[in-house]
């Protein structure tokens, strides 16, 4: 099925939704509640990760009761647009300072965290099923992705490069620190709300009125355990949480190196920033190219390898100017687009693949495991960067810190993310589906649809290395 330039657009645009807000937690969260609320790193890192998790947990349940939702507006529609204004609100409590002992600081967080995550969950994972739904064409996903890495890349740049600069123009305005973090989350969070609401208005799609799922009564955990019978569904999950462990650490870590390893002022930091998502504008037209002569798998695989391979050599020669900084960057947006654009698309024709071996449409339900996948990984990556800050003796309260803190802070940002790239590259690598693979699927699946008896699917299950029936 084509998809008209209307849907492509307005899916591009709600994708600035998620991007935005999970670049704004991951570059700032930790930063802020070290360093303006003065959380103790450790404190804030656990709480950063708790609500990772808690976001798994809502992304399950998201998937599962979207998937057989029946409603006029459209059993994904409606999610996202209930989910906006309450979206907008906890993001600005976020980052609202408050007063108080240290305990009530903790906790004031730790449940604002857990709301965010539970805003977030509720807009994103609907997002993305119906991404799968408004097509089922290899190639037009692989386009509407790239829509959606637009619309990622512009959130990128929102969510990790305009903090930086309303923060610091508050503050020459006359608002102190908290005010102009305050004021920050505020017109991020108005974005986020008028852009989930204006594109799940303007697409009109047959998919979301996908089959009745009322049969469907998997839980959680069968849905997990059926799922991973799927050697490709396996791949991708790994993928995913390796990438995601490299994406938190390097996020959360760099505002830290640009900050005390290369004492860079608000506005240089701000400049750099920009770099990601403009590597994002200048290799989306190239991958979206190269689409049509190599598919998502052989993108992803160069991609995301020359990405880990420049971060580990980038590690040797040391990040210490502009220049190097820009260039490192580069390569991070470059594993970014391939990330962002290929891997849903790789997701998405799990769906078919799910509904050959298992007889159920839940793209719900699938699209849920990549979240919890990407989710998990935030956790873990959190923690792992919290227990960095706390054994390198980091200290929010001083501008100069130990060669200790310092070592442990480059590590971060550049030897450790490259190392998980790799990892990403090496495990999509054995994913099988190719275009030619993924027509097979589709052309055995529309005969089973089609009611056709004793449909051959064993070059598939051979293919795809299905475990038992």
């Amino acid at each position: 099925m084509k998809l008209s330039l209307r849907t492509k657009t307005a899916y591009g645009i709600m994708s600035i939704a998620d991007q935005c807000l999970y670049f704004l937690f991951g570059t700032f969260f930790l930063f802020f509640a070290t360093t303006v609320v003065g959380l103790a790193p450790t404190v804030a890192g656990f709480i950063a990760a708790f609500g990772a998790i808690w976001d798994s947990v809502c992304s399950a349940l998201i998937g599962r009761i979207s998937d057989n939702v029946r409603s006029n507006f459209g059993k994904r529609r409606i999610f996202i647009m209930l989910s906006a204004i309450p979206m907008g609100i906890f993001t600005v409590l976020l980052f609202t300072k408050i007063s108080g002992s240290e305990s009530i600081k903790n906790i004031y967080y730790f449940v604002v965290t857990l709301l965010f995550w539970t805003g977030f969950s509720s807009f994103f994972i609907p997002l993305l099923a119906w991404g799968a739904e408004l097509s089922e064409d290899y190639n037009e996903r692989v386009k509407l992705r790239g829509f959606a890495y637009a619309g990622n890349t512009l959130g990128m740049a929102i969510g990790a490069v305009l903090p930086s600069i309303l923060v610091e123009k508050f503050e020459m305005l006359g608002s102190d620190v908290c005010r102009a973090w305050q004021l920050t989350a505020a017109l991020i969070a108005a974005i986020v709300v008028t852009v989930l609401i204006v594109g799940s208005a303007a697409i009109n799609s047959k998919g979301e009125f996908a089959e009745d799922n009322s049969g469907y009564k998997d839980g959680v955990l069968k849905s997990f355990a059926t799922l991973k019978r799927l050697m490709p569904f396996n791949c991708l999950v790994v993928a995913a949480v390796t990438y995601l462990i490299a994406n938190t650490i390097f996020v959360a870590d760099r505002l830290y190196y640009y900050t005390y390893n290369m004492g860079l002022s608000g506005t240089q930091i701000s400049i750099l920033m920009a770099v990601e998502p403009f590597a994002g504008f200048i290799f989306l037209p190239i991958l979206s190219a190269l689409s049509k002569k190599y598919d998502k798998r052989t993108q992803f695989v160069v991609g995301m390898g020359i990405c880990g391979a420049m971060m580990i050599v980038l590690h040797i020669a040391s990040v210490n100017d502009f220049l190097s900084a820009a260039l490192m960057l580069m390569a991070f947006g470059l594993g970014a687009v391939c990330y962002w654009q290929m891997m849903p698309a790789m997701f998405y024709d799990i769906c078919e693949l799910d509904e050959l071996v298992n007889g159920i449409q839940r793209q719900g339900a699938i699209v849920s495991f990549q979240a919890i996948a990407e989710s998990t990984s935030e956790a873990f990556g959190l923690l792992m960067l919290g227990q960095m800050l706390k054994y390198s003796k980091f200290d929010g309260a001083v501008h100069i810190q130990s060669t200790l803190t310092l070592d442990w802070l480059k590590n971060a940002f550049t030897l450790i993310p490259g190392v998980f790239m790799i990892i990403s590259a090496i495990m999509v690598y054995r994913y099988p589906i190719t275009e030619k693979v993924f027509d097979e699927i589709l052309e055995s699946l529309n005969k089973k649809r089609n009611g056709e008896p004793d449909v051959d699917t064993s070059r598939v299950f051979k293919i795809c290395r299905i475990r038992g029936k």
